[in-house]
């Protein structure tokens, strides 16, 4: 007998996360963006047609100048207790209107600082923080550390390759002068698109220049159909080094309250109340990682917190979905690419020392928390390096640290860590 080994899900569950975009502390980017790309466009192309992607001028005063800290602390409050996680933008230099390595000079300090105390204590624990590029708005000239002609989302959709690690860095410089975590990278629309290949290197690079992160994440693709919808993508792996970067893709548009902050969303289009329509229910389905899409203007929207109500509500909903916690689990970004990787990148060998015996023996520089594999054939013991996992009598309370017999299968999770990891199997 040979058993078959099959890398699951973590914890037999399929990841939710939401992703933020267009935060930052203080300033609402939004405001600033609308208006730089009317400026923008009655110089350029006077006489180009509407286009919603642009802004509504005639809607700019919907949009408040700025965003107050004790909304962002009562948001990050909430998804704490209701254990939503996720990724949540900072941009390091919104709109060239205030750095936040330099303490948004213009505005009150006072809210600054609170804002700032608020990501590293509320929002920090439960959502990885990235930089969003560093304008989000016009691309910066790095020597002068003024806004140039271009913008990050449109014209550097082809970016010039040979800029692309030091611009990204850059933009990680200043979070890390800041103070900040940047776990990964958030593409301003579809920043990098046509160099993505170059683009991913590009983030490894400068990831492990700033931060020593070498197993970096980032975001570019978003509102993929659920019947395309891909596993996780890797790109440049190295094995023998340990280092990769994921892509984590967003499954959704944004229907809390959309970039703009003045379009008001519905929770019918993630998930219906009866729970079998809207995009969520079919990604679950395929048990594939499903990413929720959300901007920070949408969620405050202009005080009446329409994108934080349906998201509230889309909760409720899930919680619904998976009544007893066996099906999902909320993860960070960085969480699922690790996983990922581990998943993909790791080496597994079985021996058998008897029938009723077996050696695991997993190989891999990428480790993650919550790794969990199957085998098919009950078990009666199993440890890892040494120590025995506890077995469990129900998908419910599988964790990490533990076994459960599935009828003919055994599942096992277990922190998996670099180098070589030896399971021993007394089989049933």
């Amino acid at each position: 007998m040979t058993l078959t080994v099959t890398v699951c899900n973590p914890l037999l569950r399929t990841p939710l996360s939401l992703l933020v975009d267009d935060s930052c502390p203080v300033v609402n980017l939004t405001y600033y963006w609308i208006r730089q790309r009317q400026a923008w466009l009655a110089k350029h192309t006077p006489n180009a047609p509407f286009r919603a992607g642009n802004g509504d001028p005639a809607k700019l005063h919907l949009v408040p100048q700025t965003i107050p800290a004790a909304f962002a602390r009562k948001w990050g409050e909430w998804c704490a207790e209701s254990g939503v996680q996720g990724k949540f933008s900072i941009v390091p230099y919104p709109a060239g209107v205030a750095r936040v390595d330099q303490g948004f000079p213009g505005f009150p300090h006072r809210e600054f600082t609170e804002w700032m105390r608020t990501v590293h204590e509320i929002i920090h624990p439960n959502f990885d923080i990235t930089c969003e590029m560093m304008t989000h708005s016009h691309v910066v000239d790095l020597k002068t550390w003024q806004l140039r002609d271009i913008w990050e989302q449109y014209e550097w959709v082809d970016p010039p390759v040979e800029e692309l690690a030091e611009y990204i860095a850059a933009s990680m410089q200043v979070l890390k002068d800041a103070g900040l975590p940047c776990e990964g990278v958030t593409s301003p629309g579809a920043f990098g698109t046509k160099q993505e290949e170059s683009y991913a290197r590009a983030i490894l690079q400068a990831a492990q220049e700033v931060y020593g992160n070498k197993r970096p994440f980032y975001l570019l693709h978003v509102n993929v159909p659920p019947d395309e919808w891909p596993d996780v993508p890797i790109w440049h792996a190295d094995r023998a080094n340990g280092t990769a970067v994921a892509s984590i893709i967003g499954c959704t548009d944004d229907w809390f309250g959309s970039w703009t902050g003045y379009d008001a969303g519905s929770p019918d289009r993630f998930i219906t109340a009866d729970l079998q329509g809207g995009v969520l229910p079919q990604v679950l389905a395929r048990e594939l990682p499903c990413v929720l899409v959300s901007h920070w203007p949408g969620m405050y929207f202009n005080g009446e917190e329409v994108g934080f109500h349906v998201l509230q509500e889309v909760k409720r909903r899930l919680d619904a979905y998976d009544p007893d916690g066996t099906q999902t689990r909320w993860m960070k970004f960085s969480a699922i690419g690790h996983y990922w990787m581990a998943r993909q990148l790791s080496e597994i060998g079985v021996t058998h020392s008897s029938p009723s015996a077996a050696t695991l023996q997993i190989a891999t520089r990428f480790p993650t928390d919550d790794f969990t594999l199957a085998i098919d054939h009950p078990a009666t013991q199993v440890s890892v390096n040494g120590a025995a996992l506890r077995q469990v009598q129900s998908r419910q309370q599988l964790a990490q640290g533990t076994f459960w017999n599935d009828g003919q299968r055994s599942v096992m999770a277990f922190p998996l860590v670099e180098g070589t990891t030896v399971m021993q199997v007394e089989l049933l």
